[in-house]
């Protein structure tokens, strides 16, 4: 249990490097909600009021696809960043007339769900707040200040009109509703990557490649035989020496040039020794990485793992 907790809030802490930029505003490229992991589709602003992004763990294929993101029962979530001082009734005036537009002037048979939303917001507004709003598929919707939970709302209608403000058919800002459904297209180097024994053609372990301001870091995050999970690099040297090998840090500061990542180092776990690589994404097979190390034999393979939807 210890080893899940520790990799939440590992994962949680990397990614928050990986961001997108909305004029001064940032937001993470992955955000963890909840325990759950999801990913940037689009983000912008409206006017000067807040900036907001769009998590899904499906794809879009454009601004056509609003309706559908709306009314679909799955887990997502928004992020709105408030950018000027505006009050808490002016908030909510732009919650009301967002809905108002969304449910084609039909907001009131939502309004005993409406008056618990927003009543959530009462004192919570503020220039630089950050909101979260997150739905859990059953139709649970869940409303964060920063990490401060404020209340949850249940209803499946409500969260399609809720949503539906921003990405629905008649939005309260059609730029807005264009960059939240963009077709995000995120670095094909982060993920998960298998890596397997160059000889022997047998699963070694499980690389999570993450960036850290502009460089590529790369940690073991599962090994593949049972027997190696509790397993100590008492090989390696310096900080890492005597660590766990599940949650060591074995690819370090590679920077892109071309089409490559370089001037790098890599661990080799049984050795200990440190290595100078560098990797890059197949040409014909975004699914493969090649990664080359001094000592290592020659460009090693490994395979992206796809994660089910």
């Amino acid at each position: 249990m210890k080893k899940i907790i520790y990799y939440i809030l590992f994962f949680n802490t990397i990614f928050s490097y990986a961001q997108t930029k909305v004029g001064d505003v940032a937001f993470n490229d992955v955000a963890v909600f909840d325990d759950r992991e999801l990913m940037l589709n689009g983000a912008g602003a409206r006017e000067k009021m807040y900036a907001m992004a769009l998590y899904l763990d499906f794809e879009v294929d454009g601004v056509e696809d609003g309706v559908m993101v709306a009314e679909k029962d799955v887990t997502m979530a928004i992020t709105i960043k408030i950018s000027s001082s505006i009050t808490d009734a002016e908030f909510k005036s732009i919650i009301r007339n967002g809905l108002e537009r969304a449910t084609d002037g039909n907001s009131y048979l939502l309004e005993n769900q409406t008056r618990d939303f927003l009543n959530l917001f009462t004192h919570q507004v503020s220039k630089f707040a950050i909101f979260k709003i997150l739905y859990t598929k059953g139709g649970k919707l869940t409303l964060y200040k920063g990490n401060k939970l404020l209340g949850t709302i249940n209803s499946k209608e409500f969260k399609k009109a809720l949503f539906k403000i921003w990405i629905g058919e008649n939005p309260v800002d059609v730029q807005l509703k264009e960059e939240l459904l963009a077709s995000y297209e995120p670095n094909p180097i982060l993920g998960r990557w298998k890596t397997y024994d160059k000889k022997t053609g047998v699963a070694i372990s499980i690389v999570q490649l993450y960036i850290i301001e502009n460089k590529v870091y790369g940690v073991i995050q599962r090994m593949m035989r049972i027997s190696e999970r509790d397993a100590i690099c008492y090989e390696c040297e310096g900080e890492d020496k005597n660590q766990n090998v599940e949650g060591l840090v074995v690819v370090k500061g590679l920077a892109l040039k071309e089409n490559r990542y370089v001037n790098g180092k890599f661990t080799d776990i049984k050795s200990g020794k440190v290595s100078s690589c560098q990797m890059w994404i197949d040409k014909d097979d975004n699914d493969v990485l090649n990664v080359k190390y001094k000592g290592g034999g020659g460009a090693h393979e490994w395979r992206r793992i796809k994660d089910k939807k």
